[in-house]
């Protein structure tokens, strides 16, 4: 397949991923190794942490998704006090949520202090300002676009390996938070954490079954994309 059919045809939210089925560690490896090569950065600094979560890593990975929960509850709590939602389902988590916890690999990105290669070590001396050596957190933004495209490459490098993922971005982003759980390995902030293995169901099956696939759509492509 090319780029194109492989992320179109392939690529679906898994619910629930086959635990008995563990992907060859080689094959996360080589996806790994492939985005590494591949995704562009500045300065080529790679300002951003890759954590690889194993098949033996299930308390970790239970701690991740209270994480995730603690992270959903909190929003709607807020939406409730601004008057945006009527609170239907006290502390019941998103059902789509579950393959945080319960896959063979779960991938997250966090930011990381960078240091100069020898090319900008040298800029730095004719006084340039190299910031991603610096708080990683006053760069963020440029630090997530960056972990944004590595773990888009990884995803396809993953899809191309025959395996399934789903991406995540709501988590709570303090590393105190993840300390208060165990997770004291973690050392800078969470940026978006990717699962993968060998689905077992995809999300839209849900959606097929209650017939409603046809309501979970994007927005039109003139929404989004403007000519200037």
């Amino acid at each position: 397949m090319n780029y194109f059919d492989t992320l179109e045809k392939k690529r679906k939210h898994v619910k629930k991923y086959h635990l008995d089925k563990i992907p060859p560690k080689e094959c996360i490896e080589r996806a790994l190794y492939k985005a590494w090569k591949t995704t562009p950065g500045k300065n080529n600094a790679m300002a951003y942490q890759v954590l690889v979560w194993g098949p033996d890593k299930e308390i970790h990975k239970e701690a991740i998704h209270s994480l995730v929960v603690k992270n959903h509850i909190h929003a709607e709590d807020r939406a409730v006090e601004k008057g945006l939602m009527n609170k239907t389902q006290e502390g019941v988590p998103n059902p789509y949520y579950e393959h945080i916890k319960l896959n063979p690999y779960l991938i997250t990105i966090h930011s990381r202090i960078a240091y100069p290669n020898r090319f900008y070590k040298k800029m730095v001396e004719q006084g340039h300002f190299y910031d991603q050596s610096h708080n990683p957190d006053d760069i963020i933004d440029s630090v997530a676009v960056e972990a944004g495209l590595f773990v888009g490459n990884l995803g396809y490098y993953l899809l191309e390996e025959g395996l399934d993922i789903s991406y995540n971005s709501c988590f709570k982003r303090n590393v105190k938070d993840w300390h208060n759980v165990g997770l004291h390995m973690v050392e800078q902030r969470p940026i978006i954490m990717l699962s993968c293995g060998y689905a077992e169901r995809y999300r839209r099956q849900d959606l097929i079954d209650k017939k409603i696939e046809d309501w979970d759509t994007k927005p039109e492509i003139n929404e989004i994309v403007k000519w200037i």
